[in-house]
């Protein structure tokens, strides 16, 4: 009978109790060994070089590192490791700057085990995993990114309003009526998320509009 083979992890994290958590879970599993444990970047990155390790799963918030400099250097020193993000963490725009270095797959704290097993074996198989409440956290990032950008008609509006034109001289100018411009204003200022023209102005020339 051909013996199962048991991918082999390393996990890190700063909670010993976390680790044991996470370890004694995997253990269930018959395909999947834990063989390390670090509770630090350093010690991650000892353990790497001598270690034959299939997938790598790590948290975010290590005691002598940045959020993402721990990751970025192991993919640079091992670039064909695969890499599960176990965090507490769900901002857009930590999640945004986690998966631009390359990471394999994210997975929150908060999800089940199941959905940890689940993109363990994705991960080592190839596969991109990233747990449904992380994905739904990018999409409606994604969603309000879109909704910020100004249209066309709305940048010739901002920098008519930023050379002080009135309503009405702003309508005569496109060929649109001044209840269509309001209503321009009000979009405008909404997805610049500003309040006053001079608040606009500093919008539109920080996004180089002007």
């Amino acid at each position: 009978m051909t013996e199962l083979k048991k991918w082999r992890i390393m996990l890190v994290d700063d909670h010993k109790i976390l680790l044991d958590g996470i370890k004694q879970l995997l253990s269930a599993e018959p395909d999947l060994e834990v063989i390390a444990e670090a509770t630090d970047a350093r010690m991650g990155m000892n353990l790497l070089s001598y270690l034959q390790v299939d997938i790598l799963v790590t948290d975010l918030s290590l005691p002598d590192v940045t959020h993402t400099s721990f990751i970025v250097d192991v993919r640079k020193k091992f670039p064909d490791l695969k890499i599960l993000v176990l965090s507490m963490y769900d901002e857009s725009e930590i999640l945004r700057d986690v998966i631009k270095t390359g990471i394999n797959g994210y997975v929150l704290k908060s999800n089940s085990r199941e959905e940890l097993v689940k993109a363990i074996r994705n991960v080592i198989l190839g596969e991109h995993y990233v747990s449904p409440d992380v994905s739904l956290k990018l999409m409606e990032q994604e969603q309000r990114k879109s909704n910020s950008v100004l249209t066309l008609r709305e940048i010739e509006i901002v920098r008519l309003i930023s050379k002080e034109y009135s309503n009405k001289q702003i309508a005569d100018a496109l060929f649109i009526s001044e209840r269509t411009v309001e209503s321009h204003r009000k979009n405008i200022f909404r997805k610049s998320d500003t309040h006053t023209v001079i608040g606009l102005i500093k919008y539109a020339m920080q996004h180089k509009l002007l």
